[in-house]
């Protein structure tokens, strides 16, 4: 009977181990940077989120990240943007709907409206507090779309998010795992008795 204990005591303490070192890597790795998103889809509706993503992420990964449902598929140029919800098309012919696609724009510095972006998402490397935008729009004659997403700047999808989900830190895991430790060694000690 000790020697369950004893393995499992063992076991523990290097899950521990692992989530301790698992989250120093991640902090090795670089920092996070926030990113709004706001998308407008056919129907009026708006999604807006404050997504967290690392450094390095480009619209594409917070897209990714997001709470949305997408479709993407690789045309060889980068991702292309086929459906979010239910606005687009599927995978295997993206752009099966020739009057519509959807927009991406970046929001201007100074808040007051969109900007077009000349480059796709999976290009696209937004700093933290950007905002991105995106609509499910038709086009013009010179092929530049006509409907935009609402703007809000980001302290306004601060505003309206829930606060994002932290990675906790290394010294918070190694107390969530000293607990553990100290939960085994009690079932130990009691059944001991």
């Amino acid at each position: 009977m000790r020697s369950h204990y004893h393995r499992l005591y063992i076991i523990v303490s290097l899950v521990v181990l692992l989530l301790v070192l698992g989250s120093l890597s991640v902090g090795a790795a670089g920092g996070t940077k926030r990113v709004g998103l706001v998308i407008r889809y056919s129907d009026g509706s708006v999604h807006t989120e404050v997504v967290t993503v690392p450094e390095d992420a480009t619209t594409f990964d917070v897209l990714q990240a997001a709470h949305i449902e997408m479709v993407w598929t690789d045309m060889g140029f980068g991702p292309a943007i086929c459906k979010i919800g239910n606005d687009g098309c599927p995978a295997d012919n993206c752009f099966c709907d020739p009057a519509h696609f959807w927009g991406y724009w970046h929001l201007k510095p100074d808040g007051s409206g969109w900007e077009s972006s000349m480059v796709g998402v999976g290009g696209y490397v937004p700093q933290d507090g950007d905002v991105e935008g995106f609509a499910w729009t038709d086009f013009d004659a010179n092929f530049n779309p006509l409907v935009e997403p609402p703007v809000y700047t980001f302290e306004e999808l601060l505003a309206m998010s829930q606060a994002p989900v932290q990675i906790p830190e290394p010294m918070t895991l190694l107390l969530m795992g000293s607990g553990l430790v100290g939960l085994a060694g009690y079932a130990r000690r009691r059944s001991q008795r």
